[in-house]
């Protein structure tokens, strides 16, 4: 009897099985079948991958996907199977009190697989910056964590300035103490605003204080800003206490968004040994920016131009952030009886500029991938164009530039 679906010629490169070379993939029944098939094998559609990187399905583990619950979140398939990712992380955009229309009107009609980190505040992101600690119920929101768990996968907290002079609860301890009681990771969001009332030592003791709370699992989102808050300086010394809770196993999410990362902290970080673990892109409702900035291939390219092997890009964008939501026995590699999400790359070779949204911030580039099929539970589903074709070659993007 044929396989469904047998992926044809393409370039193999899954970091959890240490493969990088050409081989064949035959998908049966929404799952991988057979890796490295025959060249006899039979089935019923065959797709050409020739030329083309075939990885894990790729994760954004920092998305911003509750469409219409709040203002700045996308549809989830727009941040995720139309843009060459297979699963998202909604990080922090509803709160507790709105888990259950998040769930049944965005998760629920969403070809892309769904999770959740429930922001601290049971309001979410609606109202920004956050508000409703202080009426927080820490026991209806384990109740709601408990009822939930195939959907929440961790705690999501904004470190921003509010916490240090306009709160009047202590926000960080509520934070860890109901993700320890939970048994689930806490993503802090670094970064405050350039121009906060708040003494730069008393940031730096609020987040070194922070660090030291942190436990193996948790994830450090944005974590190469250079705005006030960041866990490292400019010249890419870490703040005291990173080192520890890396050490611990705390994992740095790059979360570039538009504005969310220094080129030059980058790259002198990369260069003492500090390198991201996964590549969120802190999608919110900017569509005419996506190319640029909220497409996790892209991501991974500039972090490629800042000195991250092409192996270590992919582990980033798939093993690691299925391991981060606890999904690593089901997503992130391609072994028979995984599911089938695999994301087809396009690999492109040139001269390229690549942006870290701030103007004239811009870095060279050799390589690029860009996202040119997603395969969804065996299912082809086609990368919307402005994705797709988005490669930001060196000449197109001066003439971009220029205008």
């Amino acid at each position: 009897m044929p396989f469904n679906l047998l992926i044809r010629g393409g370039r193999v490169l899954d970091p959890s099985q240490n493969l990088d070379r050409v081989m064949d993939i035959a998908i049966t029944d929404g799952k991988i079948a057979l890796l490295d098939a025959p060249v006899a094998t039979e089935a019923t559609q065959i797709l050409d991958a020739t030329g083309q990187l075939v990885c894990p399905g790729l994760i954004d583990i920092h998305a911003h996907v509750s469409r219409d619950l709040v203002s700045l979140a996308v549809d989830p398939d727009e941040a995720g199977v139309t843009a060459g990712c297979t699963t998202v992380n909604d990080a922090g955009s509803v709160g507790y009190l709105h888990l259950h229309p998040f769930h049944k009107y965005v998760i629920e009609p969403a070809r892309t697989d769904v999770f959740a980190f429930l922001n601290v505040s049971p309001f979410g992101e609606v109202v920004l910056p956050e508000t409703g600690f202080d009426i927080l119920d820490e026991t209806e929101f384990l109740k709601v964590i408990e009822a939930n768990r195939d959907i929440v996968r961790g705690i999501k907290l904004r470190a921003i300035a509010e916490l240090i002079y306009a709160v009047k609860v202590d926000v960080v301890e509520m934070a860890v103490r109901i993700a320890r009681k939970a048994g689930l990771p806490l993503m802090i969001h670094l970064g405050m605003g350039f121009n906060e009332p708040v003494p730069a030592a008393e940031i730096d003791a609020f987040i070194t204080r922070m660090l030291g709370k942190l436990e193996k699992g948790d994830i450090l989102t944005h974590a190469f800003t250079d705005k006030p808050g960041s866990v490292f300086r400019v010249d890419g010394t870490p703040l005291p206490g990173l080192e520890a809770a890396l050490a611990k196993g705390v994992y740095l999410d790059a979360a570039p968004g538009r504005g969310h990362i220094n080129f030059n902290l980058a790259r002198a970080a990369l260069q003492r040994g500090f390198a991201p673990q996964a590549f969120g892109t802190d999608v919110v409702k900017l569509p005419e920016e996506q190319p640029h900035f909220y497409n996790v291939a892209a991501v991974a390219s500039k972090f490629m131009a800042l000195g991250l092997s092409l192996e270590d890009a992919i582990r980033a964008a798939s093993c690691n952030p299925a391991k981060m939501l606890g999904e690593q026995d089901k997503r992130g590699s391609l072994r028979p009886g995984m599911l089938a999400d695999i994301s087809i790359l396009g690999y492109h070779e040139g001269e390229f500029l690549l942006s870290d949204g701030r103007v004239g911030n811009l870095i060279p580039g050799t390589v690029f991938l860009s996202p040119k099929l997603t395969i969804k539970s065996g299912a082809i589903i086609p990368v919307r164009n402005s994705i797709s074709q988005h490669i930001p070659e060196k000449t197109w993007m001066e003439a971009l530039l220029m205008k």
